[in-house]
């Protein structure tokens, strides 16, 4: 109450809610005068197709980053690729930034289209850009382990946002609409927060970012990847540690991480503003060596992209498989973190392992007394047992198993770790 509404540019052809803004006046208005937000600058800048959700499936809605002339959409010319015929292009009705498809067949399911756009304007009258498409499929119902939580931003830089990124390991085309995210108090999941409403669509192999503030994450880490971050009301993740949940629309458990400041790399004093990131996806979010602190080469975060600390697991060849033979643990982004994989011909095993330096002497313990499947991982960032920074050589991993019978059966594998001269 007591602030004016104040169009921005009276000169632009465009009068949309774009084109008003709330009043900055001390008066809480400028009547008689120019306007406290008037900026006449022309918009010469030509939009951009920012996205395509599918609604049901013989429908898509193209989404630009700026309201666009009305009757532009209604001429502009739409191809699709593979090819699917368009009978009705028209404006979505109550916005104006968004186009409706009508497809005169159903889209078939696991195939990725490409829809391109030529001829439509900004309301200035400025043309999208030659070539401008996106990609789109038709969604498929997400099941646990298709969408995983990939990196977390828990504890951000003074008053900034926090976020939860997500990562599409399927092959599946997953829709947003409906899905949530959660936190744990005592053990208990809630505070659940639908991330839209709006059917945002996650192909195979892609990041999403949800975030309070898209514009607080893109200027403290401007090698944020844009088009891959989504507004949302995030339930709230507590400094030091907690619990995001990842749910589908009926509360089901999709994905969980745990996390607390112990997961961060030990020599990060001060974790405020770094993310914790996913070593592999395909790997469990509960194993605490498939996370790692976000490189300070890569910006302290990858919001919306691969993660700095990201390393496949080494396809298992024989009984333990070590990558990479030489790995350097500065947190720089570069084979930070020693990846060891194990797999056997039967199930049932236990097994211990530990590394020891060159005079044999066990300078860390990597598991203890745990039931193995039969095949898995485990990471090592290159600390001894006290929290310091091993020395600059090579070292001895020992993964010794056994079973019910007594059978016991020792595996070694010799790494080089190296530091930066």
């Amino acid at each position: 109450g007591g602030w004016t509404l104040e169009q921005i540019n009276p000169f632009t052809p465009y009068t949309g809610a774009g084109n008003w803004r709330a009043s900055n006046a001390p008066a809480g208005g400028t009547p008689g005068t120019a306007n406290s937000v008037l900026d006449p600058t022309p918009d010469t800048t030509p939009p951009t197709l920012v996205g395509v959700q599918v609604i049901g499936n013989t429908q898509l809605e193209l989404i630009f980053n700026e309201p666009m002339a009305p009757a532009s959409l209604n001429t502009a010319t739409y191809v699709i690729q593979p090819p699917l015929p368009i009978t009705v292009a028209s404006p979505t009705f109550g916005t104006d930034d968004r186009v409706r498809l009508v497809l005169a067949q159903p889209i078939p399911l696991g195939v990725v289209h490409t829809v391109s756009v030529t001829g439509a304007t900004d309301c200035p009258g400025n043309a999208i850009a030659p070539g401008t498409s996106a990609s789109f499929a038709l969604p498929e119902p997400v099941a646990p382990g298709d969408v995983v939580i990939n990196e977390v931003l828990y504890d951000p830089e003074g008053d900034g946002s926090d976020f939860v990124e997500l990562y599409n390991r399927s092959d599946k085309t997953i829709s947003l609409a409906g899905l949530q995210l959660a936190n744990e108090t005592n053990g208990q999941v809630g505070n659940y927060r639908v991330i839209t409403t709006d059917g945002v669509l996650l192909l195979p192999g892609e990041y999403i970012l949800l975030t309070g503030s898209p514009a607080d994450i893109l200027a403290r880490y401007p090698q944020s990847r844009a088009d891959r971050l989504l507004q949302m009301t995030l339930p709230g993740y507590n400094n030091g540690e907690g619990t995001v949940v990842f749910t589908d629309a009926a509360n089901g458990v999709l994905d969980r991480f745990a996390y607390n400041d112990d997961l961060h790399f030990p020599l990060v004093s001060k974790p405020e503003g770094y993310s914790l990131e996913r070593v592999d996806p395909d790997r469990p979010a509960e194993d605490a060596t498939n996370w790692q602190t976000a490189s300070d080469q890569a910006g302290r975060a990858t919001p919306g992209f691969q993660n700095s600390q990201y390393a496949e697991a080494p396809a298992p060849s024989g009984e333990l498989t070590i990558e990479p033979a030489i790995f350097s643990p500065d947190n720089d982004g570069f084979q930070d973190v020693l990846t060891i994989v194990y797999r056997f011909d039967q199930p049932g095993y236990v097994g211990n392992m530990n590394v020891y330096d060159i005079a044999g002497r066990e300078v860390r313990k990597l598991m203890e007394n745990v039931l193995l499947g039969t095949e898995g991982a485990i990471s090592w960032d290159g600390l001894l047992a006290g929290g310091d920074k091993g020395r600059m050589g090579p070292y001895i991993v020992v993964l010794e198993v056994f079973d019910l019978d007594g059978n016991v059966e020792k595996y070694r594998r010799t790494v080089t770790l190296a530091h930066r001269l």
